[in-house]
């Protein structure tokens, strides 16, 4: 390992760098976009599913804001820069961005966090106690609510790590707080995701879309901020109708709070 970098890091694909070419970035390598080729011959829809979910990020920022009164946000996962990660709020007086892949850490640190009030941090989902220890996250003021983005993340852990870390989470967030989810899901082109599984273990990466159920089972004790039936992503706060016939984004979006908002 050199300079917190594994020694095979740049010669095999990544998550982070696999979306970022999948939206159209330029971080990443041939290992990614080699990669990528095999995946979207299984999933031809995958391009507009990264972009579509990637602008869902911006919408709910600007619910937590002018709904919720959040001005203070952690994104955990928060990926390699990109259109959606870059808008913030002016509201918005404390982000932090959070991701255990060194390269995001890297662009993070040097794009994301340069604006005053906001900082990148390195850390994993598999270690919760270490990253809500950690500065950036405990100069957050926990008398106030906090929003936490956790936008296509949990689909890459496994089942045992996202329980820690929604529980971890229930109990560290402050009263108001609003989680947003994101999860791939095998609710539509189930064959597609069931071969995406396989090419990406194939390489390595575990990857776990869950249907509507499954992800509703992982927030059960969260208590939902609306009712209804799941949306996705495209759909989410806009008009079925405009979005049914065009939405590539194979992906449900909740939002949720810990726990009595009012309390």
């Amino acid at each position: 390992m050199t300079s917190g970098f594994p020694d095979d890091y740049f010669a095999r694909p990544t998550v982070a760098r696999l979306q970022d070419h999948l939206d159209g970035g330029t971080d990443n390598y041939r290992p990614d976009r080699e990669f990528a080729r095999d995946l979207i011959t299984v999933a031809p829809w995958l391009p507009a599913s990264v972009r579509v979910n990637r602008a869902h990020g911006p919408r709910v920022i600007a619910c937590l804001v002018r709904e919720y009164g959040i001005d203070q946000v952690i994104d955990l996962g928060c990926g390699l820069p990109h259109d959606g990660n870059r808008y913030l709020p002016d509201e918005v007086h404390r982000m932090v961005y959070v991701d255990a892949d060194p390269g995001v850490e890297a662009h993070a640190r040097m794009v994301l966090a340069e604006r005053h009030g906001t900082a990148s941090l390195r850390a994993d989902l598999g270690d919760m106690p270490a990253l809500l220890a950690a500065g950036p996250i405990v100069q957050l003021d926990r008398d106030r609510p906090i929003g936490v983005l956790l936008h296509h993340v949990l689909p890459w852990i496994g089942d045992e790590t996202v329980h820690t870390v929604l529980a971890e989470l229930k109990s560290w967030l402050p009263a108001g707080s609003v989680l947003s989810v994101t999860h791939a899901t095998t609710d539509m082109a189930p064959k597609a995701m069931t071969n995406l599984t396989r090419l990406y273990a194939g390489a390595g990466i575990g990857f776990r879309p869950r249907s509507g159920q499954q992800i509703r089972d992982l927030l059960t004790s969260w208590a939902p901020l609306e009712t209804g039936e799941l949306r996705t992503t495209a759909a989410w706060r806009r008009p079925t109708h405009v979005y049914s016939r065009f939405d590539h984004s194979h992906a449900y979006a909740i939002i949720a709070s810990p726990g009595d908002r009012t309390s």
